[in-house]
């Protein structure tokens, strides 16, 4: 079997886990409970999309080795439309019924007018961080392209939304460093120091106070607030104000619990 028989729900996109996320969507039974199961989940979905505030979230049961995280993880494929180097996609691969089809269509059709469409997924207790808030942004802060650390992400987040980031990062790698390990050490880089003074020579005196404004400004933390996840969400995720159509895939969220 390409997955050796196990199924890991993850955002990894390496050559490996492509291929076996195209041999599972080849080989995906969409029926029975397994396509009542998608079907409850879009329908719903799709009916909230207007005219409600919320989105009902989805609890996945069924006993040991019955297929949970496969749903989930085509769900997830399916979702975003997977996309793989010969052009072909992931709806075009799996073989689905008829309604399961038209749900996602008109999934598509309505990312048009909702900022497109997102997923992320992962296991809550595969990070080093054992607080729920953290571990759930860490999987979205990956999704979308970021360090998984809640701090490294405020940061990355704050020098886009100041436009420094394409020019921080260009100004890093032309010193030969890695700009992922100068991002994980921030607090401690003088190359990043010295680079944001370069480009903002009023941000701070020296590179001793650039060092003390990023402590300051981006402290490790070991808790968030409520609002300070729903904050850093929609900062991660949200493009010109538009929030687009989101599924967040969480494994093995009983046995974090």
């Amino acid at each position: 079997l390409e997955n050796n028989g196990v199924v890991e729900v993850k955002d990894d996109q390496p050559a490996q886990a492509l291929k076996a996320v195209r041999y599972e969507l080849q080989t995906v039974v969409c029926d029975g409970k397994y396509a009542a199961g998608l079907d409850k989940i879009l329908s719903s979905y799709l009916r909230n999309i207007s005219g409600s505030h919320e989105q009902p979230g989805v609890w996945i049961s069924g006993f040991f080795g019955s297929g949970k995280s496969h749903l989930a993880k085509m769900l997830r494929a399916m979702w975003t439309n997977q996309p793989f180097g010969d052009g072909v996609s992931a709806r075009d691969i799996a073989d689905l019924p008829g309604d399961i089809k038209d749900h996602f269509s008109e999934l598509s059709i309505a990312a048009k007018s909702h900022g497109g469409l997102h997923a992320a997924s992962g296991t809550l207790g595969s990070g080093a961080n054992n607080n729920v808030r953290l571990a759930l942004l860490n999987i979205l802060f990956k999704s979308a392209g970021l360090p998984e650390s809640y701090n490294q992400a405020q940061f990355v987040l704050w020098l886009k939304q100041e436009g420094l980031y394409e020019k921080l990062r260009s100004r890093i790698e032309s010193m030969d460093k890695d700009w992922v390990k100068e991002v994980r050490r921030m607090h401690a880089s003088p190359h990043i120091a010295e680079a944001l003074l370069e480009l903002r020579p009023d941000f701070a005196a020296d590179v001793g106070q650039v060092k003390s404004i990023l402590i300051n400004q981006f402290p490790n933390v070991t808790d968030v607030t409520n609002q300070q996840m729903v904050d850093a969400i929609y900062d991660a995720l949200a493009t010109d104000g538009q929030f687009p159509l989101t599924l967040v895939v969480l494994d093995e969220v009983q046995q974090y619990v």
